[in-house]
């Protein structure tokens, strides 16, 4: 309940941003621009303008559509405006051409980032240099959210709320979702695989050669980590 009640508050006082609880133990931040109408038609897209002319190309395209401000580039921006924050590194991104549209495991994260973010974007000037710089490095962000969701730490985060039962080259561990929380909030510094202490980052930086949630129980995934030279199941990533 007192989640449905932060939650509703964010909602009311950070329109049109909002948040939904997924009830998978995430907490999504949407902006799904391409729906608004009224008083936030164009949200913000005066700075996404102001950034195609300050690169010479035209507002709009041939057949009146705008040439910026899509979703990717709202996440590029977002990606600039946070990035020295360390819990950047909490929030995985889905979005799309319509929409922006990021996702993390603590509430407390996503309405400080939701909160900030508003608050940004609606300074125009300030906002348009942001998109500038966040659309510089947009590729290699790209590609880092790529290899984060090849690694266990990525599918951690993609389903915190799971068990996952994990083959590593040094043995076999579970991981519980609590212990995801402590792992992914950096309170969990160690974890034990056969009866040895390993660094978590040693776990979490391993990469994932394959996946399958158990046909039985949706809460429950099988994952093997590197070093195996066969697949024993397909990856479902």
């Amino acid at each position: 309940m007192e989640n449905t009640r932060r939650i509703n508050d964010f909602n009311r006082e950070n329109r049109p941003f909002y948040i939904v609880d997924h009830d998978d133990g995430t907490f999504a931040l949407c902006l799904p621009f391409t729906f608004f109408t009224g008083q936030y038609a164009d949200y913000c897209q005066a700075a996404f303008d102001n950034y195609a002319k300050s690169i010479g190309e035209p507002v709009c395209n041939g057949i009146g559509l705008r040439t910026h401000g899509n979703g990717y580039e709202w996440e590029a921006a977002f990606r600039q405006a946070f990035r020295n924050d360390p819990n950047i590194g909490r929030i995985i991104f889905d979005c799309e051409a319509g929409g922006f549209f990021c996702s993390c495991d603590d509430l407390d994260i996503i309405e400080d980032f939701g909160i900030r973010f508003k608050d940004l974007c609606e300074d125009t000037q300030h906002f348009t240099g942001v998109i500038a710089e966040g659309i510089k490095y947009q590729e290699a962000w790209e590609k880092e959210q790529e290899q984060l969701m090849k690694t266990v730490k990525g599918q951690l985060m993609k389903h915190p709320s799971a068990v996952f039962e994990i083959k590593t080259p040094d043995g076999d561990i579970r991981i519980s979702p609590n212990d995801i929380k402590l792992l992914l909030s950096g309170e969990m510094n160690a974890v034990v695989i056969d009866d040895c202490h390993y660094a978590a980052f040693e776990l979490l930086d391993q990469e994932v050669v394959g996946m399958q949630t158990d046909i039985f129980d949706d809460s429950l995934i099988r994952m093997k980590t590197g070093g195996y030279e066969e697949q024993d199941f397909e990856m479902t990533m």
